[in-house]
């Protein structure tokens, strides 16, 4: 009796223990899932004049009968100077994009009536051979209306106030689409596909019968007046978001989308794919389209701050976000064009999107079976205006800035989640053929998940019943997630038991995520599992190179099937159940090599400043703080406030010289990697920053010298209402504050700045301001008996480095 409380207390603890071992270990079973893809129904893809082939099935895109998975990344050429283009494309490609999306907006093209402009900013020519030249292909999204924070949603002023029934089969209206699609046609003759140029894709409209824009002519207090057909005012929303009552004029629906194929067929624009908009019961070309998906977890036309579901795994081709949808989802695949790799912001509401939450974001999307990336946006800009004219929607927009809090931001400048956004982005550009056909399987505990849950293991698996890839995440918008631990998760395939990790556990922190494969065959090396993530693969000198990432929190190893021969450094082998493992550091690089293919393993550090770049069969691996750029023969760097940039190069087969910068050789951590650094001379800028009072500056740059550096960038940050860049009496550029820096570049200015003074200016934040909810607590000043409150910091002025290297082939 006396033991008796002990007894209790310890079964009461054993089974606490055991309640939460349970809870931390999971099962999933990939034997039953079915793989069967439907070919041949639906009238897309096509061939180019060397036999190149696109198709299309129900589940994935082909590249001459092979999977391939596009990585699209949305840049407007017209919000961006075209001086500067190549250079900006090139960041695009160094940071995975494969295809870059852009809009062609028919009021500027066509701000007056019968005068279209294809000129500078808005050379949508010179643009896509420049995409080509730099190895990207391209979906033209070529409207009518394509909404885009523009102006009446891109549709021309002088349509207003006409008996026209925008967005209809209006015979006057149609002319008018006509004429525009005949006009792009022309533009970009002999650069589609079919004629050996990039243009692989062409989106027709944009939310047609689900979202857009109010016109530009409208007054205070007014309702706002629609750029929509007469028949749908009652259908279509503000914004992106679902419709649960369905579409009684679909019919006249998809008859307008049929038309306006037919008129961009007519007029030149032909191509593999065609996109059309899939999300909110939208409609698209039945049959003859992909409907495409979005999915932004923080949205600025949503009053609330709840977190979102788009961290949730669950089967995206036969449940789409923003459902229910207008098609039949066995037909298309899951291919996604607006997911938020940042937001526009309202004056009203401003929610900040942190740079962490994009590659969770992106990791539920592919584990849910998507089989096309699409990042809106990935590259910012700034709105053109005509004078103080502006070209933006209004209704409380910026009026000049689309930095969009993307991963390249309005004026070049890379965000913090461009680095690790780019893992998935190289993941799916190396190893996308392997895993389109893998379809998705989602545990029995992902049901009982709500966004609130901070518990429960987020994972998911897509697999052919035997091979396939763990994907799991610990990222939840809006709040505060805790590390998991004693984390193990059993796989039964139809060649046995897979267990991550096989032995002990392992953690997943807080904000992390990872992509692990099993039971797949690397160049002819069979991997039974592994605890690193495939970052990319790529073939130098004819030799196969797989570069691996670890994971913090998770032990790195992989199993190889079977004993093999392995040679390597940094690496311990052993033998565990007949098969070979290898185990790795976790904060140095280790290689190895099997059967003559080459393994790298990064610590995370190293992949998230990673590039891989050069010509086929001549493909290396560059691994730098510094920004990495593909240009010719050359490598360069761009480096802010850094006149050192060390640099390795993967595999050690070239020297190394640069024009610009002193070069050194430095020791090696690996024998067959080439480390490097190179020192240019620090630039003094020359200019002067006044502050004039507590919300003016003046910066004069008179003698602005921007030959020996790239860019040379200005960074508030300050807490207030807005801030206001003005020269030449016009305005340059805005923004609205949602507690991130404030960064201006100077270089697309630099002429204008030889003349000229530029002014910025501030408002304080008022204390009932009603956008104080959607900024985070930590930033919220303390007004006290104070009605408004302004703080600005020192600006910052940073000078951005260019340096380019040459590689000397051996």
């Amino acid at each position: 009796m006396k033991n008796r409380p002990l007894n209790v207390l310890m079964a009461s603890l054993l089974f606490i223990a055991f309640s939460l071992s349970a809870q931390n270990k999971y099962q999933l079973d990939v034997t039953k899932v079915q793989t069967e893809v439907k070919r041949g129904h639906l009238d897309l893809g096509g061939k180019n004049p060397t036999g190149e082939e696109i198709s299309v099935n129900s589940f994935y895109l082909e590249r001459n009968g092979k999977p391939f998975i596009p990585v699209i990344g949305e840049f407007h050429f017209s919000r961006y100077p075209h001086q500067y283009w190549d250079e900006e494309l090139k960041k695009m490609k160094a940071g995975g994009i494969t295809v870059v999306a852009t809009y062609v907006f028919w009021n500027m093209h066509e701000f007056k009536e019968g005068k279209f402009d294809w000129t500078g900013d808005l050379d949508v020519r010179q643009f896509t051979e420049l995409c080509a030249k730099n190895g990207l292909e391209v979906l033209m999204r070529v409207g009518p209306f394509a909404h885009g924070e523009i102006r009446n949603g891109g549709l021309p002023d002088w349509l207003y106030g006409r008996p026209i029934d925008v967005r209809s089969n209006d015979q006057t209206y149609l002319f008018y689409t006509n004429r525009l699609y005949q006009e792009i046609g022309q533009q970009l003759k002999g650069l589609m596909f079919k004629d050996g140029g990039p243009i692989i894709g062409v989106q027709l409209e944009n939310e047609y019968q689900h979202s857009t824009a109010p016109w530009g002519f409208t007054y205070q207090d007014a309702p706002k007046e629609r750029t929509v057909a007469g028949r749908d005012k009652k259908i279509i929303q503000d914004g992106v978001g679902i419709n649960n009552s369905g579409n009684e004029f679909a019919n006249e629906g998809r008859d307008h989308m049929k038309t306006l194929k037919k008129l961009a067929l007519k007029a030149g624009l032909i191509a593999p794919i065609y996109t059309a908009t899939g999300w909110g019961f939208a409609t698209i070309v039945e049959k003859e389209s992909i409907p495409v998906m979005a999915g932004y977890a923080y949205p600025s036309w949503s009053a609330s701050n709840k977190p979102s579901p788009f961290y949730l795994f669950k089967d995206l081709q036969q449940k789409p976000d923003y459902s229910p949808v207008s098609y039949d989802v066995n037909l298309y695949p899951s291919l996604a064009a607006e997911l938020g790799t940042g937001m526009a912001v309202t004056y009203s509401r401003r929610p900040r999107v942190p740079g962490e939450s994009f590659l969770p974001l992106m990791v539920r999307t592919v584990g849910s079976g998507t089989n096309g990336l699409g990042f809106y946006m990935y590259h910012g800009g700034t709105t053109p205006s005509i004078g103080n004219y502006f070209f933006t929607e209004g209704a409380g927009l910026h009026n000049k800035s689309y930095d969009y809090q993307a991963p390249i931001g309005e004026f070049g400048n890379v965000s913090s989640g461009f680095y690790p956004l780019k893992g998935i982005n190289y993941f799916l550009k190396c190893y996308g053929n392997d895993l389109a056909p893998l379809y998705p399987i989602l545990p029995t505990t992902n049901d009982s998940i709500k966004a609130t849950n901070t518990k429960t293991l987020r994972y998911s698996v897509r697999s052919d019943g035997n091979k396939g890839y763990l994907f799991m995440q610990n990222f939840q918008d809006h709040l505060i997630m805790n590390d998991l631990q004693g984390l193990k998760i059993d796989i039964t395939t139809k060649s046995g038991f897979v267990s991550f990790p096989e032995t002990g556990t392992f953690i997943l922190k807080a904000g992390g995520s990872a992509i692990f494969p099993f039971n797949v065959n690397y160049d002819g090396v069979e991997i039974r599992l592994a605890t690193v993530q495939p970052f990319c693969s790529f073939t130098n000198k004819n030799k196969r190179y797989n570069v691996m990432t670890t994971v913090d929190g998770i032990a790195p190893e992989m199993v190889f099937k079977g004993k093999v021969k392995i040679n390597g450094s940094g690496i311990k082998t052993s033998i565990r159940n007949g098969n070979t493992v290898i185990s790795f550091p976790t904060e140095k690089r280790s290689e190895f090599q099997i059967n003559g293919v080459s393994f790298l393993v990064l610590p995370d550090s190293d992949a998230k400043n990673a590039y891989l770049g050069g010509k086929a069969n001549d493909e290396k691996l560059v691994i730098s703080k510094a920004l990495v750029l593909e240009n010719g023969e050359q490598i360069s760097f761009i480096s802010k406030n850094q006149e050192h940039i060390d640099f390795a190069i993967y595999p050690a087969s070239a020297n190394v010289t640069s024009m610009e910068g002193t070069i050194t050789k430095v020791k090696s951590q690996l024998k067959n990697i080439n480390e490097w650094s190179v020192n240019v001379p620090k630039v003094e800028t020359g200019i002067q920053l006044i502050q004039a009072d507590a919300s003016h500056f003046v910066l004069k740059a008179g003698s602005l010298d921007l030959s020996k550096v790239n860019d040379i960038f200005i960074t508030f940050d300050y807490r207030g209402d807005r801030g206001i860049c003005m020269m030449n009496g016009e305005l340059q550029t805005d923004d609205l504050y949602t507690s991130k820096p404030w960064t201006i570049g100077l270089k697309k200015y630099q002429e204008a700045l030889k003349t000229t003074d530029m002014y910025f200016y501030f408002m304080p934040m008022a204390k009932d301001a009603p956008y104080l909810n959607y900024l985070e607590k930590e930033v919220l000043p303390d007004f006290r008996d104070k009605k408004s409150f302004l703080e600005i910091k020192s600006p910052l002025i940073s000078v951005e480095y260019k340096v380019n290297i040459q590689l000397n082939r051996k």
